[in-house]
């Protein structure tokens, strides 16, 4: 795969370079730029994959050539674009493709090859513009120019998703990149394992602790109307996938917890510790990555169910069961487990909590904090009656 990935970029080069002879000269007025900004900036538009894009600045149109803020074309295109104001050099990162322009030259590299063009950087009233053609055929994406209607459309592949800067994921093949400094090419990670190809709404996020270990969670929410989430972790340490789950939901996912800390006492410092669960084990790792902790839910909670993570600390957990929705304590001092709206709530509040079931079954009761002691627990409830937040206070009676 990495193969057919190298035969592409060079084949893509070679596009490149006969792509920019044809390019129209750019004069090197920034004043000249400005001016031109004025003249065909308004009305011009960009489309990419028949969505229209917003950029926060004008793109405007100088000797045929169309310039778009540098902050923009990376929003646009899903790239990280770097401008480094000390050398002057601007790169472009992106999976497989890395891009390097001086400002005032007229020859960029992509992938280390030398690629001659006719358009130059500009800097017009202290804001960076990229010529817009390049930047996208770079990464393998179609341009077109509309003359009549002013308007630029750029087809892209959808295969990777930005999950944050100067990381992507391939929704296909879960190929993962990341790229830190900013200024240098994408590093492969690794494969998320998918039981099939991304196919829903997609949201990626990523949560790290100060050792470099971090978590990325991503979230398929797929089906009609919506009602499917296969949650995809993985965990990484020095750039490396060290573990990965999955978990399904059905109808209701409101997010696990996927760190905590404590404290030791003897060594006077917080000790950071990762979450990761398939719905039915939730594992604990240490900020190296390595596993420390296990928890059976269907055993310790008494319920066959998948389950999310919403609180933990050395003496309890705080799950959510999927099919009831209720929001439960399982306290590991005397193992007891409590259904928490049944002690917090009352009257029309209880019985909503658990005959509701618009969009989903269960309670919106949310782990808010502790009590210095753990003997309380607080939590917030939102009422669909009176449309306020609440804050509630759980006694735990394992707690003297």
């Amino acid at each position: 795969m990495h193969h057919k990935r190298k035969m592409s970029s060079r084949i893509l080069t070679a596009a490149l370079i006969a792509a920019m002879a044809l390019s129209v000269p750019v004069a090197a007025s920034a004043a000249g730029a400005t001016q031109a900004n004025k003249q065909v900036s308004s009305g011009i538009k960009v489309v990419l994959n028949d969505v229209e894009f917003q950029p926060k600045s004008a793109p405007f149109i100088e000797n045929g050539v169309l310039y778009m803020p540098l902050r923009d074309t990376g929003e646009l295109l899903g790239t990280i674009v770097f401008w480094n104001s000390t050398t002057k050099v601007i790169t472009m990162t992106y999976p497989d493709q890395f891009v390097k322009l001086n400002y005032g030259s007229t020859q960029a590299t992509v992938n280390g090859k030398p690629v001659q063009l006719t358009a130059q950087l500009r800097l017009v009233d202290g804001r960076m513009y990229v010529p817009l053609r390049f930047f996208s055929e770079a990464i393998g994406a179609g341009v077109a120019w509309s003359p009549s209607t002013s308007k630029v459309t750029i087809t892209k592949s959808n295969d990777f998703v930005k999950y944050e800067a100067g990381s992507w994921m391939n929704r296909k093949t879960g190929d993962l990149y990341y790229a830190y400094p900013y200024e240098q090419p994408p590093i492969y990670l690794g494969k998320i394992k998918l039981d099939h190809p991304l196919q829903g709404n997609v949201s990626i996020d990523t949560m790290s602790v100060n050792s470099g270990a971090r978590i990325i969670t991503v979230v398929d929410n797929y089906g009609e109307p919506h009602v499917n989430y296969d949650v995809y972790s993985v965990l990484l340490f020095n750039k490396k996938i060290v573990t990965q789950k999955k978990a399904s939901y059905f109808q209701r996912y409101d997010g696990n917890v996927r760190n905590y800390q404590t404290l030791d006492s003897k060594a006077e410092k917080w000790i950071e510790h990762l979450l990761m669960t398939d719905g039915k084990i939730l594992s604990v790792y240490n900020d190296q990555g390595q596993l420390v902790q296990e928890y059976d839910l269907p055993k310790l909670a008494g319920q066959d169910d998948v389950y999310t993570i919403k609180g933990i600390e050395d003496d309890y957990l705080l799950v959510r069961p999927n099919k009831t929705g209720l929001l439960t304590l399982i306290d590991l001092n005397d193992h007891s487990v409590v259904v928490l709206c049944d002690k917090l709530l009352t009257g029309q509040e209880l019985d909503y909590a658990h005959n509701n079931d618009v969009p989903y079954r269960g309670d919106d009761l949310q782990y808010h904090s502790e009590s210095t002691d753990g003997n309380l627990i607080y939590f917030t409830h939102y009422s669909p009656f009176d449309g306020k937040h609440h804050l509630l206070t759980y006694h735990r009676k394992s707690v003297n």
